[in-house]
């Protein structure tokens, strides 16, 4: 009786597998989001400070991918400040030394979105 169970148990899983895989997603979804998944590992936030103002930085979103960054980027510079600019780069000047975290929000024309972190320090 104890096999009948387990064995029974088996079954139940893999029926509910099965109908989880008819009711899921199509392929081309699941495509998507696994090019989205893959994507967001090409694609890079650096920054470096200006050799005239250590709180003034500069940053760049490099992306070696096969589609191609819009062109509207919304940077949060994790001072309380936020701006949306075109291109991949941005300067920003901090008020004062600390650690701040800044994201810059991502799109790409194959239609995925990343929200991609970037930890400054100001010294």
């Amino acid at each position: 009786m104890l096999y009948l169970t387990s064995f029974m148990k088996i079954i139940k899983l893999f029926l509910l597998v099965g109908l989880f895989g008819v009711l899921s997603c199509s392929d081309k979804v699941e495509k998507s989001m696994v090019d989205c998944l893959g994507e967001s590992l090409l694609i890079g936030v650096n920054h470096k400070a200006t050799n005239d103002d250590p709180l003034k930085i500069d940053f760049n979103v490099s992306y070696h991918g096969e589609h191609e960054l819009n062109n509207s980027i919304k940077w949060d510079f994790g001072d309380g400040s936020s701006e949306t600019l075109n291109g991949a780069a941005a300067s920003h000047t901090y008020k004062q030394v600390g650690t701040y975290t800044v994201i810059a929000k991502v799109g790409l024309t194959g239609g995925c979105s990343f929200d991609k972190k970037e930890t400054v320090i100001i010294k």
